[in-house]
């Protein structure tokens, strides 16, 4: 198989799985609590009906067709506490890997997609699904942010991609897009006791690259971040080239630079050392498969080699942090939050590791084979 071959068939899976567990399973009902939130400005508070799911325009935001987005959210009448999702669905940096190969999902996304996507139910089964037993999260506010942007949530540049004399405006603008979320959520979830910072493949590299920004928003919470499958390795093992591409396409140094400067520029991991630094205090986690097909396939990596760069990255990055922690399970699987009660290690199940994480519990440690 050649290397775009490669990297097709990977970031494929990379859409599949990230959006499909996450979705709720069977038709939507297009009932009223799957509808759309009430308007307003844009730092207003959100309205909407505690316990179900609800679709909040975003008029300020946009998906790589420049159409406007939004998110989803699921509102608690008995707790501040707040969980933040993000969406998986692949990366794109140029008209080859956008619009030839359609490495990533695109626009549009807006209500008709949401309620598709997740109907009146919600998504069975999955981190967000309130009946999930045991699950910490079961009364916690919520909140989903979709992806049609194409660039991990990371990006704020509007580019144009040419192929002859076909060219495309492409909206890179995944971190623009949640500056822009954060004003109205700040103002509906003012004063969280919690705060949990996740995502799902490319939601969870969007999930890493955002915390500063989510962190910032609420310094009075206690914030956690809950990692899936986005591992940003050390140095050459996410490959120069796409490290370049990245950072010229998508404007990766508006997000990246005030974080850790141009370091990062070489070695994107340098972000985990950087906000241990920055909030000593917050819980951090990573889960994976230690030879995820997707990631691997991703950065032109094979099983072997990905397995020891991830085991290195937390080696190096999370081991010397007694408050960071991973979650990591044999074989090539590719992300775990659409069905945490089905994964377990060294008999504590994903759950139970996640619950003991946002409970603060002491005995909270690292699962690995």
């Amino acid at each position: 198989m050649t290397a775009t071959a490669r990297i097709l068939t990977a970031v494929l899976l990379l859409a599949a799985c990230a959006c499909g567990q996450t979705a709720a399973k069977g038709a939507p009902d297009g009932g009223p609590d799957a509808g759309s939130g009430s308007g307003g400005d844009a730092g207003s508070p959100i309205t909407a009906t505690p316990g179900s799911w609800t679709w909040v325009d975003f008029p300020n935001s946009s998906c790589d067709d420049g159409t406007p987005t939004g998110v989803g959210v699921n509102t608690s009448a008995s707790s501040s506490n707040l969980l933040v999702f993000f969406n998986g669905g692949g990366a794109c940096w140029d008209y080859q890997t956008c619009y030839q190969l359609n490495l990533a999902v695109h626009g549009p996304y807006g209500n008709a997609q949401f309620q598709q996507q997740f109907g009146g139910a919600g998504p069975a089964g999955s981190l967000l699904d309130r009946a999930l037993a045991n699950s910490p999260f079961a009364d916690w506010n919520l909140v989903f942010v979709p992806y049609c942007t194409g660039d991990v949530h990371a990006g704020d540049n509007v580019i144009t991609y040419t192929k002859g004399t076909i060219s495309k405006v492409t909206h890179h603008t995944g971190h623009a897009n949640l500056l822009a979320y954060l004003a109205r959520l700040g103002a509906t979830f003012a004063a969280p006791g919690k705060v949990v910072v996740s995502g799902s493949s490319a939601g969870g590299f969007g999930a890493l690259l955002n915390y500063d920004s989510l962190r910032k928003a609420w310094p009075a919470a206690s914030v956690y971040l809950i990692d899936d499958s986005g591992p940003v390795l050390e140095g050459n093992a996410i490959p120069a080239a796409i490290r370049a591409a990245w950072f010229s396409s998508w404007n990766l140094a508006g997000i990246v630079d005030p974080l850790c400067g141009a370091a990062c520029h070489d070695d994107l991991s340098l972000a985990y050392p950087k906000l241990a630094q920055r909030y000593p205090n917050d819980r951090m986690s990573l889960l994976s498969f230690e030879q995820d097909q997707v990631i691997r396939s991703y950065f032109f990596l094979s099983a072997t080699d990905f397995q020891t760069d991830l085991l290195a990255l937390a080696s190096d990055k999370f081991d010397p942090v007694s408050r960071w922690h991973y979650f990591f399970l044999s074989g090539q699987s590719h992300t775990m939050l659409g069905g945490p009660a089905s994964h377990m290690q060294n008999g504590v199940s994903l759950v139970t590791f996640l619950k003991q994480q946002v409970t603060d519990d002491p005995f909270w440690a690292t699962q690995k084979p």
